[in-house]
Order: structure tokens, then sequence, then C-alpha cells
């Protein structure tokens, strides 16, 4: 059941990620973000009044559904405000937000889901995301994002004229079926969106899993367990900042991406050893390097947008296209997962984990 919640939520995301670009080329980044939190909370909340597993199912996928219409929209407003110079560190501080979002879900909620029941629990989470979805629309119609134009007198970062210097294009109006498919097919978009696969399901498993394989498996208490599990989001609440402003002075992708996603499998294997002395290092080191791949490739992707030459609007789509392909391409990672842990048990489903993780970083070999 953990296998199917988890995977209807990544359909959701995944399969909403391009449609949801589209739209905010069409209707702006700002009034879709606000329209993803709304939704993903609402759903939220509803799953804690459901009556069966295939509801919980349905409305997680709703969820993702929203969250797809949020997280290209948020990467795109944050780095208007920053800068071009600091868009990494902008995508780093996104990171450390989603990772404190994840350090309350694994740790606190559980201590609130003892107190009080599961489901009283996801109806205050839905509730404060509500909350939040309404002071994220006041905080934008008071300040428009797109009117701020911080990166047109800009030095050169690194000697790269190519970056500050695309090609000269002249804005569309509405949305266009060249701008789509320059944006669709984009070699290098797809690259990124393959390799994004790689630290997808690296996250995807040891989120989903580590509080019930160290409870379940391990016979940890599930406080204990639930306080280990958000290691892998407290280290990246840091590193995800760092790695962004390594991105902004080097625009190392490839190099990085590379280094990180072996340095992933790596740490995932570590989970094979049933001894907290081993995991609980493998849980640091998996949260630094998965962290970084998550903020390389988005920084990378808009910064592909830009020197391409295509209309800014895309940009949105561009990061969206991205998420979606390691998003939908990485739901069966749950599944595979969850399966080879009842048939063979957790050392070897972790091993799978880590050869899963290591066959999708290939692909980074190809960037430029």
């Amino acid at each position: 059941m953990l296998g199917l919640v988890t995977s209807s939520f990544i359909i959701g995301v995944g399969l909403f990620q391009v449609p949801a670009g589209i739209i905010a080329a069409r209707y702006g980044a700002d009034k879709l973000a606000v329209f993803g939190i709304l939704l993903a909370s609402s759903c939220a909340l509803g799953t804690g009044l459901s009556e069966n597993i295939l509801q919980i199912a349905l409305l997680r996928f709703m969820v993702g559904v929203g969250m797809a219409c949020f997280f290209g929209p948020s990467v795109i407003l944050i780095s208007k405000f920053l800068g071009r110079r600091a868009e990494g560190l902008g995508i780093g501080l996104i990171n450390s937000a989603h990772a404190i979002g994840g350090i309350l879900g694994i740790f606190t909620w559980i201590v609130l889901a003892q107190l009080t029941g599961w489901r009283i629990g996801l109806i205050i989470g839905g509730a404060l995301g509500l909350v939040t979805g309404i002071i994220l629309s006041v905080s934008l119609s008071r300040t428009n994002p797109f009117s701020i134009r911080r990166e047109e007198n800009l030095s050169p970062p690194n000697g790269e004229p190519s970056d500050l210097e695309p090609k000269k294009i002249s804005p569309e109006i509405g949305i266009s079926m060249s701008g789509l498919r320059h944006t669709l097919f984009n070699k290098s978009l797809i690259i990124l969106g393959t390799t994004l696969l790689s630290f997808q399901a690296g996250s995807s498993i040891i989120l989903t899993f580590i509080v019930l394989y160290l409870g379940g498996v391990l016979s940890i208490d599930y406080t204990v367990a639930g306080l280990i599990g958000s290691l892998n989001l407290v280290i990246a609440l840091f590193s995800s900042p760092l790695f962004g402003l390594l991105y902004d002075r080097t625009r190392k992708a490839k190099k990085i991406l590379i280094i990180s996603g072996l340095a992933s499998a790596i740490s995932i294997w570590g989970m094979t050893f049933p001894s907290v002395y081993v995991i609980i290092p493998s849980m640091i080191f998996s949260a630094i390097f998965l962290s970084a791949g998550f903020v390389v490739v988005y920084a990378e992707a808009k910064r592909t947008n830009r020197i391409q030459g295509l209309d800014p609007k895309y940009q949105t789509l561009a990061v969206s296209f991205v998420n979606g392909i390691s998003l939908f391409g990485a739901f069966w990672v749950p599944f595979l997962f969850s399966f080879a842990a009842e048939r063979f048990g957790f050392a070897i489903a972790w091993l799978v984990g880590g050869l899963i993780v290591l066959a999708f970083i290939l692909p980074a070999f190809k960037l430029k």
C-alpha cells in the first residue's frame, strides 16, 4: 500500500509537469503557483477524511498535480527575485525549504500521528498548507516579480559571454507551437531530465522506506527512526544552498552531477549493512549528494533556455519538463523497491536502489 500511495503521488506530479509549464507560459507563473499550493493542500486535507486506500491514492495523485503546478513556477519566481548570478543559490534555498517541510513531515508528524491519529495529522497539514497559499497570494499581489529587472546590468560571471549574451529574440504574444517544440524536444533538457531521474529515484526510496526499514526491520523505536530518517533532509537543508553557490561560481554542471550520482549510489549501498553506525553516515552522504543533483539540474535547465535563445516565458516549461521526465520516469521505483524488499529482503532492495541511481547517472556524460 505504501508503494501504491507513493507512486500515485509521483504519477500525478510527473504527468502534469508539462501541462503546468504550458499554462504558466500562457497565464503567468505567479497565478499557477498559488493555484498549485491551494490544490495540493486541499487534497492533503481531504486525505485525512478518506475512507479507503483507493481514495487515499486518488487524493495523493491530486496532491501531485498541485505540486506540479507549484514547483516549476516557484523556481522561476525566486530566480526573478534574486537575479541571474544567484539562480543556483535560489534553487538551493527552495530545496532547503522542501527539506524543512520534509523534516516536519517525517519526524514531527510521526509524533503528531501517535498522539492524535494519522487523520488529524493530515488535516492539520492540509490546513497549514491552505494558510501558506493565502499568504503567497497576498505577497505576490503586492509585488510583481516580473517587474524586477535585476538581470539586465550584470557583469559576465567567470567570463561566460554565451550565458550573458544569448540570441536576441522578440517576446512572443501568447504561446506558439514553435516555442513548445523547441522546449519539449530539446536534447539538453531531455538529458538533464533523465539524469535527474537518478537523484529522484534515490531520494524517493530513502524518504519512503527508511523509517519503515529502521523501525520494522531493525526494531528501532519509530520516534528514533523518524529522527534518523530526517537526517537526510537536515543535511540537505544546508548542502543545497552550498551546491547552488558552487554552481553559480563554476557552471560545472556535468562534473558536479557525475560525482554526485556516483557518491549517491555508493551511499545507498551502505544501507545494506544493518547497523546504525553504517546507516547514519550513509544517510548523511546520500543527503549531501542527492541535494546537489536537484539544485544543479534545475539551474542548468533554466540556463539552457536562456543560452539557446528561447523566449523567457518558456523557462517554467523547461524546468517543469525536466522535472516531469524524472518524476514520471521514476514512478515505478517505489514499486520495484517494495517488491524486492518483500521478496528478497531490504539488503537486496537497497542494492537494487543503488544500481538504479548508478544507471540513470550515465546520461550526464553526454552533457556539454
